[in-house]
């Protein structure tokens, strides 16, 4: 008994902690966003999506680290790239581009391999050549208005001056477009689009193309707080209540009305069976059922249906009795037997099987108020057969039992 005290400490305690940080969640999605910059941002470990990026595989050598290749301007090799408007042109340096400067090595009249071999990864004689696989960025991007606004390669390429094989690691991350196209309060200047369409991929309708055959994207969780990960459900409504047009962006609002009128029940929100589980949950008054459900119209609307007590709003913590008065609980027209026969599960939410044989028990167990029809009698065998301890719960003396029903 010395425990309870202690007991009931630590769960409110739990409760506290909770409720704290739910409210700094809270506070930070909607707190105002200061400029970031690629210093103030942390590094993504897992390198660019794959959705935007597809894999590449590269079998070509072109070490960008040598001080030779370091000295050249980019267009020096990759020929096209000030002119090009799309994300589909290819930029991939070619034969010519090399010559200039590699003539000896590509000389004709030396061996195959030798020459060949220079550029391309594994050549042999009598072989054909590995081949490449640069797939298309899923973005609309310009480098030829890049390059008008006087942005350098390396602004958005970072780290290829170092690299001996430069591959989709080096292509621009959202971060750093952020610069320049992010919203008011993410940008360093304002004077690029901002709009998502700006750089991503659209549906016909205008949203984003988020899904893909490899997956669906994903918002990083330094943008507006909105990645979508295991917490996502207790933000969602705090994000989508200040960045509704963000979110619109990729959703439309069938998907939001298909889980809040109830269309669709997220097992991971609530289990298969929770209409018949939640009272214990719901007189606990937790904050997360009114994060989502009103008081006010949801509950009393289906209790109201199913001729149950109604709830006082705003508050789903009742200081009276959770049951109609006895005179109608017990004995009047809405008996509480036809609510447990209907879905004895939610009885059991609240109650335990002692509350029962308070009064159904037998006498010198409980009251003696027999649950049984008249009838019972004769089949009472069948049942205790089937399930013994049901029996003896109310009933006590097993050997008894079997000598008055078998």
């Amino acid at each position: 008994m010395r425990r309870r005290p202690l007991l009931v400490l630590l769960v409110a305690l739990g409760a506290v902690t909770a409720a704290a940080w739910l409210s700094e969640v809270r506070a930070q999605s909607r707190a105002p966003r200061a400029a970031l910059s690629r210093a103030a941002m942390p590094p993504d470990p897992r390198g660019p999506s794959p959705l935007v990026y597809p894999p590449q595989r590269i079998a070509l050598r072109m070490d960008h680290s040598l001080p030779a290749h370091r000295e050249l301007r980019c267009v020096r090799c990759h020929r096209g790239a000030g002119l090009s408007e799309r994300a589909a042109d290819s930029l991939i340096p070619r034969e010519q581009s090399c010559a200039p400067c590699h003539d000896a090595d590509l000389d004709r009249e030396a061996p195959t391999a030798a020459r060949c071999g220079l550029c391309h990864v594994g050549y042999r004689d009598g072989e054909a050549p590995a081949v490449s696989d640069f797939p298309t960025a899923r973005l609309r991007f310009s480098h030829r208005a890049h390059v008008a606004r006087g942005m350098r390669c390396l602004s958005c390429h970072e780290g290829v001056e170092q690299a001996r094989v430069a591959d989709r690691r080096h292509l621009p991350r959202m971060r750093s477009c952020f610069e320049c196209h992010g919203p008011p309060g993410f940008a360093a200047e304002a004077s690029a689009p901002s709009a998502c369409p700006t750089c991503h991929l659209t549906e016909p309708d205008g949203r984003l193309r988020a899904r893909f055959p490899e997956g669906d994207m994903n918002p990083p969780g330094w943008l507006l707080d909105m990645r979508h990960d295991h917490e996502w459900l207790v933000r969602h409504r705090w994000v989508g209540a200040d960045q509704g047009a963000a979110c619109a962006s990729c959703h439309e609002e069938s998907e939001c009305a298909e889980c809040h009128d109830g269309q669709v029940r997220l097992r991971r929100i609530h289990p298969g069976d929770y209409l018949t589980t939640h009272v214990a949950q719901a007189r606990r008054d937790q904050p997360r059922c009114t994060s989502c459900h009103q008081v006010s119209t949801f509950c009393t609307e289906c209790h109201a249906r199913l001729g149950l007590s109604p709830l006082s709003a705003p508050s789903v913590r009742a200081t009276e009795r959770y049951h109609p008065p006895p005179a109608v609980w017990v004995r009047g027209p809405i008996r509480h037997a036809l609510e447990a026969r209907r879905a004895m599960s939610t009885c059991a939410s609240c109650h335990a099987e002692r509350d029962c044989v308070v009064c159904h028990g037998a006498l010198g167990i409980g009251a003696g108020l027999s649950p049984h029809p008249p009838s019972f009698l004769a089949s009472c065998g069948a049942a205790l057969a089937t399930n013994a301890r049901a029996c003896v719960t109310c009933h006590g003396d097993l050997d008894a039992l079997r000598r008055r029903c078998l």
